[in-house]
């Protein structure tokens, strides 16, 4: 009896300590798997990216949509996608627009640049209307194609999201009324390399939106 209650007793201590040891072996891995995740989150954050219903969205969407709240207009053609929206211009977003429709402020910024002075008529490349604003973290969003005398807006004038800029027109390179909306971290000219935003006041999308989908302004 004795040597019964040992035996058991061992058998019992035995497995106490395995279970210890496999209960640390679990915690190291539980440890390696936390911090795996922990840098694939910080990757997709550097990144900005992050799904919504299978969409991706940016983590940090600092833009409205440059037109009033309540109105909607057809995306015809969103980030890296032919005819133009390569190279330098990767990141842009074209709106069709008649001539004549309004243009607001995506974000807070001081009016920085103004052209205004060509024709709709007028379709050589380089000889767009532009209205470009400086944001508080020195990027700058660019209002493009707008209609001759079309700015809005004066130079140094602060702007808040829904302001009006301008309006949409049909100057420059481009194949029908539009507005072309990017944002750059420089501010050189055409050679500006554009950066990836989001709009946060519309409805669940892709990030450059998608090509041919109507996008209504959202209040915000």
């Amino acid at each position: 009896m004795v040597s019964m209650i040992s035996a058991g007793k061992q058998l019992t201590t035995d497995n106490i300590i395995k279970g210890v040891r496999t209960l640390q072996f679990f915690c190291r891995d539980m440890k390696a798997a936390m911090a795996f995740i922990i840098i694939c989150l910080l990757f997709l954050s550097c990144n900005g990216d992050v799904t919504n219903n299978g969409k991706s969205v940016l983590a940090n969407e600092k833009y409205v949509l440059p037109y009033p709240i309540g109105k909607a207009y057809t995306c015809i053609q969103g980030f890296d996608m032919s005819p133009s929206h390569t190279g330098t211009f990767k990141y842009s977003v074209d709106f069709g627009m008649s001539i004549g429709t309004l243009v607001t402020a995506a974000r807070s910024g001081r009016v920085v640049y103004i052209v205004e002075s060509y024709s709709d008529d007028d379709q050589m490349g380089g000889q767009e209307n532009v209205v470009i604003i400086m944001h508080e973290d020195s990027t700058y969003a660019r209002y493009v194609h707008l209609t001759h005398n079309g700015a809005l807006v004066q130079i140094n004038q602060m702007v808040v999201p829904g302001d009006t800029v301008g309006l949409s027109g049909n100057s420059g390179s481009n194949a029908s009324p539009h507005l072309h909306f990017d944002v750059t971290k420089t501010f050189d000219g055409r050679s500006d390399q554009t950066i990836r935003f989001d709009f946060k006041n519309t409805k669940s999308h892709p990030i450059g939106l998608e090509r041919y989908v109507i996008y209504e302004a959202f209040p915000y």
